[in-house]
């Protein structure tokens, strides 16, 4: 069974303009709601050429803001983040940019005020404490050098 056709080139076009101008998309979700409205994967790769020649989309500034953004509001860790541009086929290059622009500062402050109440909220011995403090930032997307690194001047057993 074919996808029924719900619009046309022109009208896919001004959809895809409004759908960008309400937030940051990449190349992938524009794409893939195109072809969702019955739009060809031409059609619609047509469509993202023009709204990037117009800067309604800009992988870079997608990934900088997708990453800033993970980073302040779900207190997510690079590699979480990068796994996700990933997922929305972000290109490499852009998802190290997107990387890039959270400072580094920020991020190791982040990672001590995670360890820290992560730490003090477990109420077994000190070892176990830093195992667990460790694995639940490692599941938020942080490395483990980067944890290390951020907490070597703390007093935990590692």
């Amino acid at each position: 069974m074919t996808q029924q056709r719900l619009y046309t080139f022109s009208q896919g076009l001004q959809y895809a303009k409004d759908y960008c101008a309400k937030e940051e998309r990449c190349q992938s979700q524009v794409i893939d709601k195109l072809t969702s409205l019955g739009l060809t994967k031409e059609e619609s790769e047509d469509c993202v050429a023009e709204l990037i020649c117009e800067g309604y989309i800009n992988e870079q500034r997608f990934a900088e803001l997708f990453a800033v953004s993970k980073f302040h509001q779900n207190k997510w860790g690079k590699i979480k983040i990068a796994y996700y541009l990933r997922q929305k086929r972000v290109s490499e290059p852009c998802i190290n940019k997107g990387l890039e622009a959270i400072n580094n500062e920020e991020y190791f402050s982040l990672i001590r005020e995670i360890f820290s109440k992560k730490y003090f909220s477990i109420s077994k011995g000190k070892k176990i404490k830093t195992k667990k403090s460790f694995d639940y930032l490692l599941g938020k997307g942080f490395s483990y050098n980067d944890i290390a690194e951020a907490i070597k001047e703390e007093d935990y057993d590692f």
